[in-house]
């Protein structure tokens, strides 16, 4: 089992770094784990707009691998990147 205090850790890194990364005024990024124990990433920028998923997603991924280290990044387990419009959408339905 995964010790608490690491998970928080992890998510606290990789938030930090997400948000160096996209920390426009319009931009939004949220940073949570999972009833499994598992982090996930919604990342809304209009730097995605014109994008497909695949590329959005290489964007983050390659940001991540380059500044966080793996020891953290075990912990996540998806990454979900929106344009604003989709981000606002998506969080408003949860």
């Amino acid at each position: 089992m995964v010790a608490n205090k690491d998970l928080a850790q992890a998510a606290d890194v990789i938030d930090k770094k997400l948000q160096e990364r996209f920390s426009g005024a319009s931009e939004k990024v949220f940073v949570f784990d999972t009833e499994w124990g598992h982090l996930r990433a919604l990342i809304g920028s209009d730097k995605f707009k014109g994008m497909g998923l695949g590329d959005r997603q290489n964007v983050v991924w390659d940001y991540l691998k380059e500044s966080v280290p793996a020891e953290h990044l075990r912990f996540l387990y998806g990454i979900h990147p929106m344009d604003l419009a989709e981000y606002d959408a998506s969080v408003s339905e949860a």
